[in-house]
């Protein structure tokens, strides 16, 4: 079976944006901590401050406990999980994440 990609995207409040970029490393470490492969962040080119995660999990219920824990659950103080959440305009509601598993271009459809 192939990974799941996943992507997660939100808009960090400018004034919040050297928070953010501290505490992105945090949530990186974390990530691959708990075996997310390939954890990358970018920032949009024409819209600054618009960020993308991309990252591969094994599984589809490794990307639906993430999405859990990171736009769902209340989470305990000093958790990595939503750690910059508060920096994302609009909070917790305005973090987007969705998940995509490759297809097989060479198969067919029997």
């Amino acid at each position: 079976m192939h990974s799941i990609q996943v992507f997660v995207e939100y808009k960090v409040k400018p004034d919040m944006r050297e928070e953010y970029l501290h505490k992105i490393k945090d949530v990186a470490t974390a990530m691959n901590y708990i075996g997310v492969d390939d954890f990358i962040v970018h920032e949009g080119v024409d819209q600054p401050g618009l960020f993308v995660e991309m990252f591969h999990v094994p599984t589809i219920q490794a990307y639906r406990k993430i999405k859990r824990k990171r736009c769902e659950e209340k989470v305990a103080t000093g958790q990595f999980w939503q750690s910059v959440n508060h920096c994302i305009q609009g909070g917790t509601e305005k973090l987007h994440m969705w998940a995509f598993s490759p297809i097989d271009m060479n198969g067919s459809e029997e």
